[in-house]
């Protein structure tokens, strides 16, 4: 394994106060140009996020592989770092689309990773596993205030737009007329794109900036490779010597839900490390060419010494 250890410091991602700002690292043309899918894809580059203004919504699946379930764990490891201390923030369980149809695949309930990574359930994170119309509301109440105010809505999509639809028609049916500018959906899976309710698909990139990114789940595209076979990083998150305590019960817990969930793909179950969704997420607060590969991305937020 290649450490390349880190510290986060305002040298190496440019923040120049608590309510900084992130200037885009690359252009969206190369990236938009193999996506596929049916509607259209802006190849614009909407960034930076504002954290003034802004609003992050992490989206998740968690149906039917447990890659999430790390990703989870991984949002809830950077947005606890102070650099992102005050950010508006929201998580959402359960946002899938077509996979209930195949009845070889389950969903995998982490309501326990949430409340840890996230906080409160309808005010940090919402269950739309549980209700999906509720979850759409309590996302549109979250958004509808920052896009009135001007800002920005950013989505990491790691999951199906289907549920993003519902939430969008929500917006507009409450008289928001700014969301094909103002919501950033970001898509790095043609799979969940395969997965996605064609019609839901279709609307979501009608009602918003939607961006294709490279596939997280592969190297060398110019996405993070958040992906490892070696057991080497999961033993350095859990060892005692790890200072990031809170972080560390986020992956425990992580742990706790993939060793018993029925999912055996991908390098999670060999004790591997998974946590690809997350690349959607660098590329938003352009942090993807800053933080590459896991090690880079676990120096910086997961065994990093806490400085709040």
């Amino acid at each position: 394994m290649n450490r390349l250890p880190l510290t986060l410091t305002s040298a190496l991602f440019g923040f120049v106060s608590l309510a900084w700002i992130i200037a885009p690292s690359v252009s969206l043309a190369k990236t938009s140009a193999n996506a596929e899918g049916r509607g259209q894809e802006t190849v614009s580059d909407p960034r930076p996020f504002n954290q003034g203004t802004d609003l992050f919504i992490a989206q998740f699946d968690n149906y039917p592989d447990s890659d999430d379930v790390h990703s989870q764990a991984a949002v809830g490891s950077f947005l606890s770092h102070a650099d992102f201390e005050g950010m508006n923030t929201l998580a959402v369980a359960g946002a899938y689309g077509r996979q209930p149809g195949n009845a070889k695949w389950k969903y995998i309930n982490s309501n326990e990773l949430f409340e840890l990574a996230f906080g409160e359930e309808n005010v940090r994170w919402v269950d739309a596993h549980a209700d999906r119309a509720f979850a759409a509301n309590v996302i549109r109440d979250k958004a509808k205030p920052v896009l009135e105010a001007g800002g920005k809505v950013w989505v990491m999509e790691a999951g199906q737009s289907d549920v993003t639809a519902d939430w969008l028609a929500a917006l507009i049916a409450d008289g928001v007329a700014n969301t094909q500018t103002n919501v950033i959906v970001v898509q790095h899976s043609i799979w969940n794109i395969k997965q996605t309710t064609a019609s839901d698909l279709d609307y979501v990139k009608e009602h918003a900036h939607y961006v294709k990114i490279e596939d997280g789940n592969h190297a060398g595209n110019g996405t993070p490779d958040y992906q490892e076979s070696s057991t080497e990083y999961m033993a350095s998150i859990f060892d005692a010597s790890n200072p990031n305590t809170f972080a560390q019960s986020l992956w425990l817990k992580a742990k706790e839900i993939t060793d018993a969930c029925s999912y055996k793909g991908g390098p999670i179950p060999g004790g591997g490390i998974d946590f690809s969704d997350t690349a959607e997420a660098m590329w938003i607060f352009a942090l993807d060419e800053k933080l590459p590969i896991v090690q880079t991305f676990l120096d910086a937020f997961v065994l990093n010494t806490p400085t709040r």
